[in-house]
């Protein structure tokens, strides 16, 4: 066989890489060698802590509990290692190692709750945190441990006592205040909001007034809407009910189902609608759905498609409304830019729409709209943590076989949660 220049190159790469790792580890043997057990543990701390290597940090904390191997407080900060590089079997493996030999740990039994509970694990981890209050019974940081878990397994309740518990002995304690108002928060299930929407016309129509109320409750699978929506338009009052859910599906995928009914001849009979979200990757959300308006003498079906990317503080929409008739398809395009504030109850966004199907149909005369345009503006802001306030303002305009309608809008809203 022939020897080759690379080959015996290759070799000797090999050769010299190999006698480099035996010396780095023959010099960290040695040096290591000189330390006490103290200055092992001080050293893989200043590993793992200033530089960011919990490999080398480890290698360190080893050395240090072979020599001794009951020096508890080494072996929690290895299992702690594991955990935030989510080693969750390797974290607790050494972590059950020292509660054999240690039950009351009090440094041990946290940092295995902590650990179930970042792999998801919220029984072990509440079964974990028990064991603690039993050996400690007094001891805040596990009362703090408790209702964390409680909170993340939706034990809203249960969380809460534990809150009230910890404020009853130190009310000046402001993670278990905190955190008792976010359990109280979640417990809130139910939200009322009353608007009001003036639309006014540059010419032909006298102005249109809407009145809604809607009370939302949240479940287990989702929100469910309920809403009365009182009209004038064309001299003519009338009432309209809805009801729209937002089912939760699958992980990353959701519904909106929606219906509507009304008596009054300046609102359709009945109205459906139906869509179906789906989480993409790159924090992109995709919506496929389609609406259903019967007007007793006609039928109209729209179909919708948008897609939303999620950047930072930031939503960007894009969606097209597709309206067939006996002359064709209309369409359209509309966009939104979306800015959030401190919470997703605070926000303001920027609207706009062209196409020949005109971005809201709400009424037999939209549909037949030749072309139309639009732009708004609207917004939220959160009050408090249970009132909110937020408006609408927007212009468009509509073409008709005979005329263009002009119109201004303006809508308020009050919204309460409780």
């Amino acid at each position: 066989m022939a020897i080759t220049i690379d080959s015996i190159m290759k070799k000797i790469l090999t050769i010299c890489i190999g006698l480099l790792f035996i010396g780095n580890v023959t010099v960290m043997a040695q040096s290591m060698d000189h330390l006490s057990v103290d200055e092992l543990y001080e050293k893989a701390r200043t590993e793992a802590f200033d530089n960011g290597d919990y490999e080398t940090a480890r290698t360190y904390a080893y050395e240090a509990l072979e020599r001794s191997p009951n020096y508890h407080g080494i072996r929690i900060f290895i299992a702690r290692l594991y955990s935030w590089e989510s080693n969750y079997k390797k974290a607790e493996k050494e972590l059950r190692y020292v509660l054999e030999r240690d039950p009351p740990n009090r440094r041990a039994l946290k940092a295995l709750a902590d650990t179930q509970r970042w792999s998801g694990e919220m029984n072990a981890a509440l079964e974990t945190v028990n064991q603690g209050l039993k050996y400690h019974s007094d001891n805040t940081e596990f009362m703090l441990l408790k209702a964390s878990v409680l909170y993340a397994m939706e034990n809203y309740e249960g969380a809460e006592q534990v809150y009230e518990d910890i404020l009853a002995d130190d009310s000046s304690n402001r993670k278990a205040r905190e955190g008792l108002r976010d359990a109280q928060l979640q417990q809130m299930k139910y939200r009322a909001t009353i608007s009001y929407r003036y639309d006014r016309f540059r010419a032909i129509f006298d102005p249109w007034h809407f009145t809604q109320f809607g009370l939302t409750r949240q479940t287990a699978i989702g929100s469910i809407t309920g809403r009365v929506e009182y009209a004038r338009r064309f001299g003519s009052d009338g009432v309209q009910f809805n009801m729209d859910a937002y089912p939760s599906i699958a992980k990353g995928l959701y519904a909106y189902i929606s219906g509507g009914y009304s008596q009054s001849s300046i609102y359709p009979d009945y109205r459906f609608g139906l869509s179906l979200y789906k989480s993409l990757p790159s924090a992109f959300e995709l919506e496929v759905g389609m609406r259903y308006l019967d007007f007793g003498t006609s039928q109209t079906d729209i179909y919708t498609v948008s897609l939303t990317k999620y950047l930072g503080s930031y939503l960007f929409t894009a969606r097209t409304y597709l309206v067939p008739s006996s002359g064709g398809t209309s369409k359209s395009l509309n966009m939104v830019t979306r800015r959030y504030f401190e919470t997703a109850e605070t926000y303001v966004s920027l609207n706009g729409g062209y196409g020949s199907a005109p971005t809201e149909i709400e009424f037999s005369n939209d549909v037949a709209a030749l072309d139309s345009w639009s732009i708004s503006m609207d917004g939220q802001y959160a009050l408090s943590e249970t009132w909110f306030i937020g408006g609408n303002v927007g212009f468009d305009s509509s073409e008709y076989p005979n005329f263009t309608r002009e119109r201004f809008s303006a809508k308020a809203n009050i919204s309460y949660r409780f």
